[in-house]
């Protein structure tokens, strides 16, 4: 329990309303700052928060908000809103006032947390897409990752997966997994309850349930392959691309373009039919020759002149713009025949509804993985757009409506992910699909899971799955504890996950006895190098500054992390006694 703790949550969204339940859940006193009357999510979002979670309204003073909402003295600050730039002035502030309180913040890039975690007192940052994207890309395949941590620029998940006898791990002894597919199998379940996978020649018999960890194209890659109907298909680890976009121009600048070139062109006719004493179809010629840039009729009145020169100027200008952009409109068009073209001749592939934020971590996955994948996307100037297109048809459109379902070959897709921030759209999406190919799967993101409980069945959804609800106990746990220690939910197990940093060397003996324990390395980063496979550790000590993620036993796991098995993981403030395996925090999982 957290009663007598404090914790503010900056900024209205779905994952604040996730993380104040529960935190009230846990008997915390829960501060939310927010802004409720700038839109009409954000009032929605406000009337969903526990009822003993305290509102401040953000004011224009940010120091004066955070005051008001206690952060002297809090037990901790997260930083959760839809905007980067809202959470990272969050944090700096929330430093600046109290410097002693840990700050957990949300980011689309957490990676660039690195840079700030030690002069802003973060603890962890976190993106929910990066967290919830291979949940997502897992249910296409008809598996279930139960929760993902981080190590440096690598997410790394815990996926249950169901054993066929086509499946690779069938009649594969525990101790050859590593090696054949860079993969830790952590626990697995024959009958009822779910056992630690201790022995290491025990075989993994189809009809068993197995629980595995490791990098997440790893991990992903092995789900793919376990799925008869991806099974045969080439499933491929492919180098993580660059995740900066491209710089794009909107449609919008082009009347905004021939509205200036208008009044360039109607004043050119008007200064000069006054000044020359012209007609109205010789001005208008005139002003077609100065803004085409010609020059104007002989003067020796100097600012009819310098107005001349800047008509040419600003009407050759204009006119180039406008041009550019025709010929942009022109191409496009081709672009997006040759993308429809594209998809016409996928078959098996994944179609993702929706390039936001999930929907591009989605589709990038599923390309490292070297899944067929189809993109529908509505608003024009996603900023994503361009990114995707380099490797993924993009199909520009309504993903509710059958002719752009079609036009991305659904009747021949395997799945439908319709990850929109719409959930009655996402919902469409997946009915629609289901119309037009009997056969497909479909996963759908919502946020109201009461919505998709009662109508999934009606509009024949096999998955619906929260991004926050995924990603909410990554901030819960790193704002309750230090070391973010993760609880795997199993039946009839205690499993325990963290990001663990020695403080002395751990010899290649004292890993395997852990192992014996039922431990699992799941994940080893060597300093600022590579990420690496769980194999790493087989055969290698763990060095102080190395860092790894580990997953068994709780008793196990809190006594590496230096808490007491009998009082459960660490709370707020308290702090581990050293030994010879104490674990220190770092910027992020």
């Amino acid at each position: 329990m957290l009663t007598g703790c404090r914790f503010l949550v900056a900024g209205l969204s779905h994952l604040t309303v996730r993380v104040a339940e529960a935190l009230a859940q846990q008997h915390a006193e829960v501060v939310v700052i927010g802004e409720p009357d700038r839109d009409p999510s954000a009032r929605d979002i406000t009337s969903r928060l526990p009822d003993d979670a305290r509102l401040v309204v953000a004011g224009r003073d940010r120091d004066d908000t955070l005051l008001d909402a206690g952060i002297i003295g809090a037990t901790g600050f997260l930083a959760v809103g839809d905007d980067d730039l809202d959470n990272l002035r969050y944090a700096g502030d929330a430093h600046a006032l109290a410097p002693e309180v840990p700050v957990v913040l949300r980011t689309f890039q957490p990676e660039l947390a690195d840079h700030l975690a030690d002069s802003l007192n973060i603890r962890r940052a976190y993106s929910v897409a990066a967290l919830a994207a291979p949940a997502f890309v897992a249910a296409s395949f008809a598996e279930e990752v139960v929760t993902t941590l981080r190590l440096g620029d690598e997410e790394i998940p815990l996926c249950v997966l169901d054993i066929n006898a086509s499946s690779p791990l069938a009649g594969l002894p525990i101790d050859e997994v590593k090696a054949a597919t860079q993969c830790a199998v952590v626990a697995v379940r024959v009958r009822q309850d779910w056992v630690p996978a201790t022995d290491p020649a025990a075989r993994i018999e189809a009809g068993a349930r197995v629980l595995v960890g490791g990098r997440h194209a790893d991990v992903l890659a092995l789900a793919a392959r376990n799925d008869p109907g991806v099974g045969a298909a080439p499933v491929s680890r492919r180098r993580r691309r660059s995740r900066g976009r491209a710089p794009r121009l909107t449609a919008t600048l082009l009347p905004i373009s021939a509205a200036v070139f208008a009044v360039v062109f109607v004043l050119t006719a008007i200064v000069n039919r006054v000044v020359f004493d012209l007609d109205a179809t010789d001005a208008i010629n005139v002003a077609v020759t100065t803004t085409l840039g010609g020059s104007g009729p002989p003067t020796q009145i100097e600012w009819v002149q310098l107005f001349n020169i800047l008509a040419i100027v600003a009407g050759t200008v204009l006119l180039w713009v406008l041009l550019s952009h025709i010929t942009a409109m022109v191409l496009a068009e081709r672009f997006e025949s040759r993308m429809t073209k594209r998809a016409s001749r996928m078959r098996d592939h994944v179609v993702v509804v929706g390039l936001g934020k999930i929907g591009y971590r989605v589709v990038q996955v599923l390309d490292e993985l070297g899944i067929p994948t189809v993109a529908i996307e509505h608003a024009p100037n996603s900023r994503f757009l361009d990114a995707v297109a380099t490797h993924t048809p993009v199909i520009s459109g309504d993903g509710q409506l059958a002719e752009n379902l079609q036009r991305a070959a659904v009747e021949r897709a395997r799945c439908v992910i319709a990850c929109t921030n719409d959930d009655l759209a996402n919902l469409a999406s997946c009915l629609e699909a289901r119309n037009l190919n009997a056969d497909i799967r479909t996963v759908t993101r919502v946020f109201d899971e009461q919505l998709a409980s009662r109508l999934g069945d009606a509009f024949r959804v096999d998955v619906a799955l929260s991004s926050t609800s995924i990603a909410a106990s990554a901030f819960i746990g790193a704002a309750t504890d230090v070391l973010a220690i993760r609880t795997i939910d199993l039946d009839g197990i205690d499993l325990l996950a963290f990001r663990f940093s020695p403080a002395v060397t751990v010899s290649v003996d004292e890993l395997q006895g852990w192992r014996r324990d039922g431990l699992r390395v799941l994940a080893v980063q060597r300093g600022e190098g590579d990420v690496l496979a769980p194999t790493a550790a087989l055969d290698a000590a763990l060095e102080r500054g190395d860092e790894a993620i580990l997953v068994g036993p709780a008793a196990l796991i809190r006594r590496i992390a230096g808490t007491d098995a009998a009082h459960g993981p660490r709370q707020p403030g308290q702090s581990s006694s050293p030994s010879a395996s104490s674990a220190t925090p770092r910027a992020h999982e």
